[in-house]
């Protein structure tokens, strides 16, 4: 009766046997099988794993692979190579992110965020202080951003008398063929009217 092999159960016959053809063919049969494994991914090598059918051991080894690459599968290449990642890190070169592209942060845009200031300063980007407000500078043409201290010159402040010092200029409508604006007439004594004109409201105070 032979022997066998260890860890493949290949047939060793003893010397005392007749050499029998059929059973080196079926040793050369049985290598051949074990030359051209299938690979399963599968099964990760635990930390005492130094040796095994070479069948697990590629196991191991494309499981590793998978899990380096984070494909779902060994044979996937990897978003991105280790040569790419070695020019980032060693040298700092990478792709800059555009409107049409992923990638990293530009130097330059980089100082953008990083200036972002809630004060009127030039060329920084706008950012909200700590109460949600941020500052501009007086506007001077027709779609600048308008700040508190420009309104409240220039325009009628909330509940606050104010005098008009401009000219009043209202449209026409369908009632009114000329521009006009309704005067108000205050009428504080007499039993008879004060003169008015087309249009006037006269309000009766005494």
């Amino acid at each position: 009766m032979p022997k066998e092999t260890a860890n493949h159960k290949l047939k060793k016959p003893l010397y005392s046997d007749n050499a029998d053809i059929a059973v080196i063919n079926e040793n050369f049969d049985a290598i051949d099988e074990l030359l051209t494994p299938s690979v399963y991914a599968a099964t990760a090598p635990d930390s005492a794993a130094v040796k095994g059918k070479l069948l697990v051991v590629l196991g191991w080894l494309a499981n590793r692979i998978k899990a380096i690459t984070g494909q779902n599968s060994w044979q996937a290449s990897p978003p991105v190579s280790l040569t790419e990642c070695s020019n980032h890190i060693s040298n700092g070169t990478h792709q800059n992110a555009t409107i049409n592209s992923n990638g990293f942060m530009s130097y330059s845009d980089k100082q953008k965020l990083d200036n972002a200031t809630s004060d009127h300063s030039a060329s920084r980007l706008m950012m909200r202080d700590a109460n949600g407000r941020a500052k501009v500078k007086t506007p001077s043409g027709d779609y600048d951003i308008a700040n508190k201290t420009y309104v409240d010159s220039n325009f009628v402040k909330k509940n606050a008398d104010t005098t008009m010092t401009a000219k009043l200029t209202a449209y026409s409508n369908t009632s009114y063929t000329t521009k006009q604006v309704r005067n108000i007439v205050l009428w504080t004594s007499g039993s008879t009217p004060p003169a008015t004109s087309y249009g006037d409201i006269v309000i009766k105070t005494f």
